[in-house]
């Protein structure tokens, strides 16, 4: 009889601000007693515009390397817009320091566009349009084509974006599905936009890519502990 509880142990480097990442990867994995989820929380650089590296990151993934863990994600998609070869770095950097593959959301929805084969998509992003833009031009450097970008018209703090309802998430989400598009992409682990990739795929035949699904899939992908969760969009159930 093997030992009760997880086999497989994943490791999440979680923002501080951020109240999305354990919920709904904990909705996505019940009923997966195999996989283990742990946390470690770190506090995010005050501008956007600074790079995430292992200064940052502080003390958070030796603690979690203490837990002998499969796979280890950084649940931050400041690559997005910083440079994914900064993020590649930083992968590089865990798996040196942590001995287990890693990944991050940025790279994630890069590597989840690559296997859907989407090059053309719609942007949503809970930030400033000058940010959105920079994610923009990231994207090109990848292949990737921005045809729409749906931005909120106020700027909100991170713990605000959590905050966010359906109908305001729906709001937000319902422009980047422009014609011709044959992906769309949300950026921002703390938006809740998982919840409604389902439903909007359904509407309109087109997958979506959100930033913290997409982190859950690439890192259950480089432990090789994936496998198909449906109910949770296209990504997952093709997994």
């Amino acid at each position: 009889m093997g030992v009760p509880g997880p086999g497989t142990r994943l490791g999440i480097l979680v923002p501080s601000s951020n109240s999305n990442a354990e919920t709904l990867t904990a909705s996505i994995l019940a009923g997966q007693p195999d996989l283990g989820i742990h946390y470690s929380r770190f506090r995010l650089p005050p501008s956007l515009d600074d790079t995430v590296d292992l200064g940052v990151l502080g003390d958070a993934p030796a603690l979690l390397n203490d837990a002998d863990l499969q796979a280890i994600a950084f649940h931050g998609t400041s690559g997005s817009w910083t440079g994914i070869r900064s993020d590649r770095a930083l992968c590089a950097e865990l798996e040196a320091a942590c001995g287990a593959p890693a990944t991050t959301a940025s790279v994630a929805v890069v590597e989840a566009l690559d296997a859907l084969s989407a090059t053309r998509i719609g942007l949503v992003f809970p930030g400033p349009a000058a940010i959105a833009s920079r994610i923009q031009r990231e994207y090109a450097t990848h292949g990737i084509d921005v045809l729409a970008i749906s931005v909120p018209e106020a700027e909100m703090t991170n713990p605000e974006i959590a905050l966010l309802g359906s109908a305001d998430i729906d709001a937000m989400m319902r422009p980047a599905f422009s014609r011709g598009v044959d992906a769309v992409v949300c950026v921002g682990t703390n938006l809740r936009s998982g919840y409604l990739a389902a439903g909007f795929e359904q509407e309109f035949g087109v997958p979506v890519v959100d930033s913290a699904i997409a982190t859950l899939w690439h890192v259950l992908r480089i432990s090789g502990s994936s496998r198909p969760l449906p109910g949770w969009g296209a990504l997952l159930a093709a997994h």
